[in-house]
């Protein structure tokens, strides 16, 4: 079966600085207006205690649907200020060693920092300065995935029709 429409499931808080990327792409794209639907944004934070709630509602309101995962992650040095895009949606909360199910069909990361021996403090510590813009970078990645996305599926093109 064919996947409709598109979900953004947008994880982190504003409570702490470097997870707050998932939040802020949620924000961007609702004022950009991308056809898709999103969830978590910076009143509706998607942090830990609350990503199961929206896994029923995705599992319930939109199983034939795409999920499109986003979070912020520490990675290698390297790798700082990359947007990554992973085939088979992501972890959250692997950073800070939670082993929770795997989330979405495609994972969007945003690397904001370095991993390393204390990882709440290494998201703690980021700038709101930089975490704006790699929401920003983020959120681009996100609406081009959306687009081209939207652009390949037969099951799409059929249901604008």
């Amino acid at each position: 079966m064919s996947k409709i429409n598109t979900v953004v499931l947008c994880i982190g808080t504003m409570r702490v600085t470097g997870d707050s990327v998932g939040p802020r792409v949620g924000d961007i794209l609702k004022a950009r207006g991308v056809n898709c639907f999103v969830y978590g944004d910076s009143i509706s934070n998607i942090n830990a205690h609350k990503l199961c709630v929206y896994e029923n509602l995705i599992r319930i309101c939109h199983s034939s649907d795409l999920v499109i995962a986003v979070d912020a992650a520490l990675g290698e040095k390297a790798d700082i200020g990359r947007v990554k895009i992973t085939k088979n949606g992501l972890y959250p909360g692997r950073a800070l060693g939670r082993d929770g199910a795997r989330v979405g069909d495609i994972g969007v990361l945003a690397v904001v920092g370095e991993k390393g021996e204390d990882n709440y403090s290494r998201l703690a510590l980021s700038s709101e300065e930089f975490a704006e813009y790699m929401a920003k970078k983020t959120a681009d990645v996100t609406e081009k995935i959306i687009n081209y996305i939207s652009s390949r599926s037969p099951a799409r093109a059929a249901a604008r029709a």
